[in-house]
């Protein structure tokens, strides 16, 4: 599915000033501008990280430090009780470690992904047999309504730090330290539990946050890039001094858990290197065994102990990316098999054996391939448990709450959300998630990425890319700068690591570069030597036996940036079309390929599969867009002469044993009734 490039006109005279007076280069002054930063005043509010606010200006947080330093000083037995995510390990670990520093008797306690998010009363139960007296929650317990009431029934004190959105009801506890609730006079409120719980150390120390920001940020950098939270303001600040702190580490735990991923001792270390390498392996303890392995990793001081922790992390990821592809590639194949299925407003499908520790991922993945929101579910005890993804204005967590009365429980927000539906309820439910979109979203949101600007292979420099870094660390709200590349020719095409990647060789105006296209074999991109071609690109630069290298990674091509509106119309048609919904009657008309259309698609598909991208560049001339070309690989394949594969948009020639007539086609003749 195609995606919709906003592709900005930055104010050259603007950046150019912009780059004179904030000394930094024009192309990194002119992504500045594009983002709305036009003056050096506005651009050094964004760059000039902001410090730590003071802690005690937090709600609750003098009455949190008060209650846990007395449990220290009386020697009151503490359990730190977090959640299964990056966030909530770092979080409980940040905490567990400086108590345990400071003397007290503590323990922690992380859930399963099994048991589920948040406090659960069996556990809490269990803490009150085994004389605990205060439980301080880390990344959790702003919606622990009645395990607050069971805690204080059992004479425990609750201390709550948290950082999700509270409902219209606190739950009763000494202290509610969540930035978000309505009476908390914090002025930065996008800090993820790791953050929140840095400033509660600040707190403990008297208010002092260089200590616990030097004790534990590189901790803290982990839990804020992993929740995706806004890399603006304090939390541009914790992450920037985190990773100089993580690549200085001298926590035996993260120098382990780096040396499994490749990253040398006193290597700089960038958030995009930690959000793919250090925190899906962090993730993948609690989604494939439990999250407890990760905060023992990062608590003990043992070396040998650490190695062997981090080998085990290490195994465990890479069973979740092998499960990742299993189930990624078994939908793949459904929709081979199904086409219409991605013809629907929101991409939905159910599995009887799939993790549901990965689906999210595996969503998130669908969502970004065909532009649909994805909701995936996979069958459990009590049902199916499901992960859904969405963007724009399609709100998931709306979504979830139209179907409440057939769910087991949900939660979640516009972007996700996650749920439980009971197998009986599985077919309405699913039919419940089209149903909401074709009453909220006539035509549906189109996913969008933004481009600062249009380059020239010029403009690839090492100089020019390596300019950017000032704009690190990149995040949510600081996304890795896109760029265009208009009409650049494809020279060759090269497999990677086995076929798994792929590298180009482009050229335009007489220069010749390479980029990388990484998760596609070169056969599964529909690319083909001599297309000329617009692509959506990032850049880097690295250090490769000392010397800086310029990597151009593509995000996205298209056959012309300039007709993406229409070929996106024709797309939603086509799509409108399978679902079986009326279309204005000249719509008909349009989309049905005339005889020479589908003679030039057959004769166009004659040695090797192409991509219909492809097919509507080659047929431009004579009125070829997705919608028609579509409508000629469905007859095609009605008819078995040429097959359409709709997980890679590709169609490739069959063997034919005997002649066929187009008006042998249900679907050619349903279209041309339509269409008279």
């Amino acid at each position: 599915m195609l995606k919709r490039w906003e592709i900005g006109t930055p104010d050259s005279d603007a950046a150019a000033m912009l780059a004179k007076q904030g000394g930094v280069t024009k192309l990194c002054a002119e992504v500045l501008v594009s983002r709305g930063m036009q003056s050096l005043e506005s651009a050094s509010a964004f760059l000039d990280e902001t410090e730590l606010s003071d802690p005690f200006l937090m709600a609750d947080m003098e009455a949190a430090a008060e209650r846990i330093l007395a449990a220290v000083d009386n020697g009151e037995s503490i359990c730190v009780y977090g959640d299964y995510d990056c966030d909530g390990v770092t979080a409980t670990v940040m905490l567990t470690d400086w108590l345990s520093c400071a003397g007290a008797d503590v323990r922690w306690y992380i859930p399963t992904r099994k048991e589920g998010y948040g406090m659960r009363e069996e556990q809490i139960r269990k803490l009150a047999e085994d004389g605990v007296q205060l439980i301080i929650t880390v990344d959790t317990g702003i919606s622990a309504i009645e395990e607050a009431k069971c805690i204080r029934e059992l004479g425990m004190d609750l201390v709550i730090t948290d950082h999700h959105r509270p409902g219209d009801e606190i739950p009763e506890a000494v202290a509610v330290v969540d930035p978000y609730r309505a009476d908390c006079p914090s002025p930065y409120k996008s800090l993820c539990g790791a953050g929140v719980v840095l400033k509660l150390i600040a707190a403990l120390e008297g208010g002092v946050w260089e200590s616990a920001l030097e004790q534990f940020g590189d901790l803290a950098a982990l839990g804020t890039i992993a929740d995706v939270v806004m890399l603006d303001g304090e939390n541009r600040f914790i992450v920037k001094r985190g990773l100089e702190l993580l690549a200085n580490t001298e926590r035996m735990g993260l120098l382990s858990l780096m040396a499994v991923c490749g990253i040398e001792e006193g290597t700089p270390i960038t958030a995009t290197a930690a959000a793919f390498q250090l925190i899906p392996r962090i993730n993948a303890a609690g989604r494939f065994a439990s999250a407890a392995i990760a905060a023992k990793l990062f608590l003990t001081d043992d070396p040998d102990e650490a190695q062997l922790l981090a080998a085990e992390i290490h195994s465990l990821n890479d069973r979740r990316r092998e499960t990742e592809q299993e189930i990624l590639q078994e939908i793949l194949h459904t929709i081979q098999t199904k086409p219409d299925l991605i013809c629907q407003r929101v991409l939905v499908f159910a599995g009887e054996n799939w993790h549901h520790g990965v689906i999210g991922i595996v969503a998130a993945r669908l969502m970004d391939r065909f532009g649909k929101p994805c909701f995936l579910m996979a069958k459990d005890e009590d049902g199916y448990r499901g992960s859904a993804r969405s963007f724009g204005a399609f709100s998931v967590f709306e979504c979830l709450k139209s179907c409440g009365e057939l769910l087991v429980r949900y939660g979640g927000h516009p972007g996700a959300g996650g749920f439980t539906v009971a197998e009986e309820n599985l077919q309405a439910f699913m039919d419940g998630i089209q149903s909401f979109a074709a009453k909220e979203h006539q035509e549906m949101p189109v996913m969008t990425v933004h481009a600062e600007r249009a380059l020239s292979p010029k403009d690839l420099t090492v100089r020019n890319v390596d300019g950017l870094k000032i704009l690190e660390p990149y995040g949510a709200g600081n996304t890795r700068p896109l760029f265009v590349l208009i009409g650049v020719t494809v020279a060759e095409l090269y497999p990677l690591s086995g076929g798994q990647h792929t590298k180009l060789r482009l050229r335009k105006d007489g220069a010749a570069f390479d980029a990388l296209l990484f998760r596609m074999a070169p056969e599964e991109t529909g690319i083909m030597t001599g297309m000329t071609l617009d692509f959506l690109v990032s850049m880097e630069v690295r250090s490769y036996q000392g010397k800086a290298q310029l990597t151009v990674r593509v995000e996205d091509w298209r056959s012309s940036c300039d007709m993406q509106e229409q070929a996106i119309a024709a797309q939603f048609a086509y799509d409108a079309y399978r679902r079986g919904e009326q279309l204005p009657k000249a719509y008909y008309k349009r989309m049905c390929p005339h005889r020479e259309d589908l003679v030039a698609v057959y004769q166009s598909v004659m040695h090797v599969p192409v991509s219909i991208a492809w097919l509507c560049d080659r047929l431009r001339n004579q009125g070829m867009n997705r919608c028609r070309a579509r409508m000629c690989a469905d007859i095609f394949s009605e008819l078995g002469l040429l097959e359409y594969d709709a997980a890679t948009d590709r169609l490739k020639r069959i063997p034919v044993r005997e002649k066929k007539d187009l008006g042998m086609s249900a679907r050619y003749r349903a279209i041309l009734e339509l269409a008279k």
